[in-house]
């Protein structure tokens, strides 16, 4: 379930990476941890999502770097 997933990642300080409205809704709702990386790209195929994750490397690193920070929404206008 998202509870299990969402307290799984909390209890090991994990980032969920996806594309699931619910996490990006307890992100609001709670704050970090767990951090969420927020992939706003609809039905794009995996290629695409990969290649997102690959030119936002630094963007996410800095993001999981920062204490205060809870969510990093990514999306298709990140690409270049």
């Amino acid at each position: 379930t998202d509870t299990f997933i969402w307290e799984y990642a909390k209890a090991r300080e994990y980032v969920l990476v996806s594309k699931d409205n619910d996490f990006r809704q307890r992100s609001f709702q709670f704050g970090a941890p767990p951090k969420v990386v927020w992939l706003h790209v609809g039905n794009a195929t995996t290629s695409v999502i990969l290649r997102l994750l690959r030119e936002s490397q630094r963007d996410i690193l800095r993001f999981v770097q920062q204490p205060e920070a809870a969510m990093l929404v990514l999306g298709l206008k990140d690409l270049p």
